[in-house]
Parts: structure tokens; C-alpha cells; sequence
């Protein structure tokens, strides 16, 4: 199972002084990832350490950026593959308080930072399925819609004219014939196997 995220999130905690922003954010490529990193060295140019975590295409890298070995990139990285996340990436600024934390408390709060932030996050559980688009008739409509409902397949979008064209989602094991079911009333256009966006929370 595997999920991904489509905005941006951000949060803050202040420990002994030391100020801990961080950001979760989709990205889709290493460039990507660099752009946004490069942004945020700008907007926080006084701060000592950008450290960060990505999983682009289930290919993982971090970065502790000056901290201790061990205390903030794999932390990091470890909140990311805990939720089965790909596409994203995680960065923690941290402003230097002037006071030196020690790496198991430096540890603890990294991976407070990253849970944080991590908690605000909607997931969407990417799946396979098949992607079908039908025309159907207009006195057909609500019947075949509860059809979907009742099954649990989601509606993807419905267009409007002479006929109503709906396309939908449907599991891979499915393999019951519409047409035959809704005799002249449904016409298959596609019917195609597709990785789409579940959301769960």
C-alpha cells in the first residue's frame, strides 16, 4: 500500500531557545526537490541547519546537514516510510537557540518536528483500478449512479449532454458486463487499468 499528499504543510516547535520549521510538500523529481530546498534556504537565511528527508519513485536520500550523525535525517526519513509515503519530501530549518541539545534529545525532536507536521498532512492511498467511461441515458441516470453507489465504486466526474457521460472506478476483479445489465441504456467508451488517489484522512 502506498499514499501520497498534494499540498504543502507547515509547523513549528521552539526547544531550548532553538526554533524547528518544517515542511512537507509533494515533489515529483530531484530538481523539484532542490528548487523547493533552494526556496527555503531563502526564505530562512539565518538558519543554521536544512535538514531533510525525500522517497521520490520509491527512491529514498537524506541529509543531516551538519547535525550529528544519525540525529535528523534518518529521523526524518523514517516518520516519511512509516506512513508509506512516496512523492514527498521533508525538510526541518532549524534557528540555533544557543543551546546544545545532545543527540538523543536532538533525535526526539527531529522526529517531533517531522511527526508534526506529518499529523496535519490529508494522505491519499494511491490504488490500481480500472478507469471506465460510459454514456448513459438520461432516464437511466439515477438507476445506474445508485448502481455505482451500492457496488462502492467512485465517480470520477459526470458530463451532462443528449447523454449523460460518467466515468468511474471499478476494482480490477470486476467483471460483470454493463451493457448487458443495462440493456441499451449503457455503452462502454474505455476501459482502461489506471493508478489514481484514494483519499482516507
Amino acid at each position: 500500500m502506498e499514499y501520497e499528499i498534494n499540498k504543502t504543510y507547515q509547523s513549528k516547535i521552539e526547544v531550548e531557545k532553538s526554533t524547528f520549521i518544517s515542511y512537507l510538500f509533494r515533489v515529483e523529481t530531484k530538481d523539484e526537490f532542490i528548487g523547493f530546498l533552494n526556496k527555503i534556504k531563502e526564505d530562512n537565511p539565518k538558519a543554521r541547519h536544512y535538514c531533510y528527508a525525500y522517497i521520490i519513485n520509491n527512491e529514498m536520500k537524506y541529509s543531516d546537514d551538519g547535525e550529528p550523525q544519525g540525529t535528523a535525517g534518518r529521523p526524518i526519513l523514517n516518520v516519511i516510510v512509516n506512513k508509506k509515503l512516496n512523492n514527498v519530501g521533508l525538510i526541518v530549518v532549524r534557528y540555533f537557540g544557543g543551546t546544545l541539545l545532545g543527540s538523543g534529545r536532538l533525535l526526539r525532536t527531529y522526529v517531533v518536528s517531522a511527526t508534526n507536521v506529518m499529523n496535519l498532512a490529508t494522505l491519499n492511498e494511491v490504488v490500481t483500478e480500472n478507469e471506465i467511461t460510459a454514456n448513459v441515458t438520461i432516464d437511466t441516470y439515477e438507476i445506474f449512479k445508485n448502481y455505482l453507489l451500492k457496488k462502492q465504486f467512485s465517480i470520477k466526474n459526470t458530463k451532462f449532454n443528449d447523454k449523460i457521460e460518467i466515468v468511474f472506478y471499478t476494482p480490477l476483479n470486476y467483471d460483470e458486463n454493463l451493457e448487458s445489465i443495462f440493456y441499451k441504456k449503457v455503452t462502454i467508451l474505455s476501459d482502461k487499468i489506471v493508478k489514481h488517489q484514494r483519499e482516507v484522512h
